[in-house]
């Protein structure tokens, strides 16, 4: 059984891909394991909170095939996600710990 995302979550892995080198928005969708229509209003919600930039690879025709490509707000947001989940993530860890030391 698989965990659901939260949207906040999918932000981020879209993000990380992106990040990554994945920047097609066919490729994005097999590394994120979204489908598609999910995928398209996913990547025009981060294009309209200024957290990725599109190019069209025909230059100013929007006919051309869209590349995407994370802005600095877009990485700003991305590190502080990853910070916040390392910290949650550790703060998870240490309670199991201290959850089993008392027992």
């Amino acid at each position: 059984m698989s965990i659901r995302r939260s949207r906040l979550e999918l932000h981020a892995d879209i993000l990380a891909a992106i990040q990554g080198g994945v920047n097609k928005p066919t490729r994005i969708m097999y590394n994120t394991g979204l489908a598609w229509m999910s995928l398209t209003q996913l990547l025009q919600s981060l294009e309209d909170q200024g957290l990725v930039e599109v190019s069209f690879s025909s230059g100013s025709d929007k006919n051309g095939r869209k590349t995407y490509s994370v802005t600095e707000k877009g990485s700003r947001f991305l590190a502080y996600f990853n910070k916040v989940k390392d910290l949650m993530e550790s703060d998870i860890s240490s309670s199991i710990v201290d959850v089993e030391n008392s027992g």
